[in-house]
Parts: C-alpha cells; sequence; structure tokens
C-alpha cells in the first residue's frame, strides 16, 4: 500500500496538519452563528473561509500526489521517485534487484548467464521485473531450453565501467561464483565516470535539494520545485548532452583501460563475454548526437574479438513510439525492454538459444 511507503513524520505531520484544518472549520462556523447579522465581521469570515477552501484543495493534490501518483524521474531526485523505489524494489540476499538468490552455483547441469549493467539494465521505473530484458532473456530460454540456464540480473543503478570492474574482480571471481557468460549493457553516459567533472555535476544536482521544508518534505510540492528547477538545470534538462565531447578525449581514453581490465578478466577465466550498447532514447531519430559514439564502441569491441549489439538501429527503427519510462523519465520502458531482448536473442544469443544438450 502507498500509505505504508510514507515516512513516519509526513503521516505525522500531515495527520496535524488536517486536524488544523478541521479545527479552524469549527472556528469559523461559529463564528459565523456569533456574527450573524454583523457584516463589517462577516466579511473576514468569508474570506477565511475562502483561504481555508484553497488550503484544502491543495491539501488534496498533496495526498493525491502522496497516496496515487507513482511516476520516476531520470535522476531519482523527486520524492515520489524515491518512493518508488520503495514500492517496488524487493533486492534479493546479495543486493541484486532479482526474483532469485545469487547463489554461488547453479543446479548441476546449469549454464549462468549474468547481466552487468547500470540503470538500464536494473530496471529504473519498470515496476514488474518480469519486463526487463533479463527476465524476458531468462523465461525465453526456459522455454526453449528447460533447466538448462540460469539468468542473474546484477545491474545497479550508476554502475559504470570500473563498477562492472568490481563486481567481476571483487565479487564475482574473488568468492568464485559460476559465470558461463557474461552480458555487460553500456549506456553512453558510463563514460562520466572517467571524467573529471563527474564530481562536480553530482555535486549539483545533489546541493539543489530543497532545504524549505514544504519543497523538501512533500510529495506535490516537491515534484513542482524540480520540474522547475530542470528548465534551469542544463546537466538535468539536456540529459548527458554535455558527454559528446568526452568520446574524442581522456575520457574515453581511461575508459579504453579499464575496458581493456574487464575484457582480461573475462578472459583470464574463461567467460564468454558479450556486449549490449544502449542509446539515449529521448532524442533518437535521424539528428541523434551520439552516432559516432556508438561507432567508436562497436568497434572497439570488434576489434577485440568480442560479440557486441548496439541497440541504436534497433530502437531507432520504433523511434515513432513511447519507450521512455514517461517524459520526465529517459530510461526504457517495457516496450524498450521487449525490443532489445527480441534483439538480443536473435542478434546477440542466437547461438545460445539454438544449441541445446
Amino acid at each position: 500500500m502507498l500509505l505504508l511507503s510514507l515516512p513516519f513524520f509526513y503521516v505525522l505531520g500531515m495527520g496535524f496538519w488536517l486536524l488544523i484544518l478541521f479545527l479552524s472549520l469549527l472556528v469559523c462556523a461559529n463564528r459565523l452563528r456569533e456574527w450573524k447579522g454583523q457584516p463589517k465581521k462577516l466579511r473576514w469570515i468569508r474570506w477565511g473561509l475562502a483561504l481555508w477552501t484553497s488550503l484544502v484543495m491543495l491539501t488534496g493534490v498533496e495526498l493525491f500526489y502522496a497516496l496515487f501518483y507513482d511516476q520516476t524521474d531520470s535522476f531519482s531526485m523527486t520524492n515520489v521517485s524515491r518512493r518508488w523505489y520503495d514500492l517496488h524494489v524487493v533486492r534479493n540476499a546479495q543486493g541484486y534487484r532479482d526474483n532469485h538468490p545469487f547463489l554461488r552455483r547453479t543446479a548441476e547441469g546449469q549454464q549462468r548467464i549474468l547481466f552487468l549493467g547500470d540503470s538500464f539494465t536494473f530496471g529504473h521505473g519498470v515496476a514488474n521485473v518480469a519486463d526487463r530484458f533479463s527476465d524476458r532473456t531468462a523465461a525465453r530460454l526456459e522455454q526453449v531450453h528447460p533447466g538448462q540456464f540460469d539468468v542473474a540480473n546484477l545491474g545497479n543503478p550508476g554502475h559504470g565501467t570500473p563498477e562492472a570492474v568490481k563486481i567481476l574482480r571483487d565479487e564475482i571471481l574473488a568468492k568464485d561464483y559460476q559465470a558461463d557468460l557474461l552480458i555487460y549493457t553500456i549506456c553512453l553516459n558510463d563514460i562520466e565516470s572517467f571524467h573529471d567533472e563527474k564530481s562536480r555535476h553530482d555535486l549539483q544536482r545533489g546541493s539543489r535539494k530543497p532545504n524549505f521544508l514544504l519543497f523538501r518534505d512533500t510529495y506535490f510540492f516537491n515534484l513542482m520545485y524540480f520540474r522547475l528547477r530542470q528548465f534551469t538545470q542544463p546537466e538535468i534538462r539536456d540529459y548527458f548532452s554535455y558527454l559528446q565531447g568526452y568520446y574524442a578525449g581522456e575520457p574515453w581514453v581511461r575508459m579504453q583501460s579499464a575496458l581493456d581490465e574487464f575484457l582480461e578478466l573475462a578472459k583470464e577465466h574463461q567467460i564468454d563475454t558479450r556486449i549490449v550498447i544502449f542509446p539515449f532514447l529521448h532524442n533518437l531519430g535521424p539528428d541523434y548526437p551520439f552516432k559516432a559514439a556508438h561507432q567508436q564502441l562497436s568497434e572497439y569491441f570488434r576489434e577485440r574479438g568480442v560479440r557486441v549489439l548496439d541497440l541504436e538501429p534497433v530502437l531507432a527503427a520504433h523511434a515513432g513510439e513511447t519507450l521512455t519510462v514517461n517524459r520526465f523519465d529517459a530510461h526504457p520502458n517495457a516496450r524498450a525492454h521487449q525490443l532489445a531482448d527480441d534483439a538480443i536473442q536473435t542478434q546477440l544469443l542466437d547461438d545460445v538459444f539454438k544449441a541445446a544438450k
């Protein structure tokens, strides 16, 4: 229930506010009776009732957004978006958003496929994990080859290549987890980790959280605060448009070094590694500004003999559809995950789907 997801102090404060509204109405009603026939005094009561009505209407809007509005935003900065996580994200014992535990070994005879990536892999904004491309892949494999594959999603919001290296080295390999096939999903903003401005952009986004309690601790007013803010914050409004130049400079050199380490670790431990490249969905089309970056990444992996699936042409063919979670959240929605899964099955895991014991 949405009510159970509300913070205790919010419920307490709202209860106190509703009590004030109720008591103020009683006061106005009593004064109406006492001041009957006194036009000057009744004028003040009418003004008070008009104010009371306005406050009740705003309170009603706030309660609607607190109890029924359920939507994410790209950076999960609003209280509504953070509550979405409380409602829809369930993590297993190992801390990953998955319906089954991530055990060191699968059942006898099973092969394990691991998905690594950021919020796109995690399924930010996708309430039902069954709608994610990783879970769709798992379901299709179970239909084609029952009991032969175990699929795990190790995606986490904000995880770039350094985090992928860390999970592979310090979790999967160091703790001897079974990994037969590894699919690393790259979003173009992963390169942000390798630029010195990343901390500055993170600080800018975080430092603009409101201090005033009406904007800080509510849902509707907090949401409106950030909706207005996005028009004055280029890093939110343009959603990583400043990253284009990173692929022509030092960040790309650093990213290649991290990717080299990632691929070498997997190769050293005989883990079949494949890559999925996700485009930014909010500006797909003929003028999509990151086509060169897609080609650059694809060529990097092909030169190293790694199978890579670039989803830009796949999803661009459906640019006329709604592929993002909502107009304020540029993450892939369930439809985009479905299209990604179709491409993964036919273009990246075609050999796996054909193979059988």
